[in-house]
């Protein structure tokens, strides 16, 4: 299985989004500042999470939620959350 994910830090007040096929080591990775993109934003917190049975299923939603504003993301959250 591959997960898209959605994280936010409240440090810095970013989201990021990503897609993995484990997402408690890739959250270590992000909180643990081994990817220079999230380093700063320690802690991370998972807000949203999608599986799908193909990388190429995941990859496609990662692409299309990075093109989203701050608006829409939240927004996905929001929906996720009371779904």
């Amino acid at each position: 299985m591959h997960t898209v994910y959605i994280i936010y830090s409240p440090s810095t007040d970013r989201y990021f989004i990503g897609q993995t096929k484990n997402l408690r080591i890739s959250l270590w990775q992000h909180n643990a500042k081994t990817n220079p993109a999230t380093a700063a934003g320690k802690p991370w917190e998972v807000k949203f999470t999608q599986q799908f049975d193909t990388r190429n299923e995941a990859l496609s939603l990662e692409m299309k939620l990075k093109n989203r504003n701050r608006e829409q993301i939240e927004e996905i959250i929001s929906e996720a959350q009371t779904a």
